[in-house]
């Protein structure tokens, strides 16, 4: 959870600061991180793939958050 909490803030950091193709790296490198770890230490099952689905969920639900953030502030 704190994990996830710590992906949210980093995602809302890159909707505020930077666009689409930072997310997209973003999620490709937590997943070249995370998924070989998961193997190496013979952890990779459902709830692994499940905790990796909400760890993702969370990082792009931050950039929405800071994307929206950052379009309010550009128009006022």
């Amino acid at each position: 959870m704190i994990i996830a909490g710590i992906l949210f803030l980093m995602g809302i950091l890159i909707g505020l600061s930077f666009g689409y193709a930072a997310i997209i790296a973003a999620s490709i490198t937590m997943t070249l991180i995370i998924i070989p770890l998961w193997l190496i230490r013979a952890e990779f099952g459902l709830i692994t793939f499940l905790a990796w689905l909400g760890y993702l969920l969370a990082l792009q639900s931050g950039f929405l958050v800071g994307g929206y953030v950052r379009t309010d502030a550009d128009e006022g």
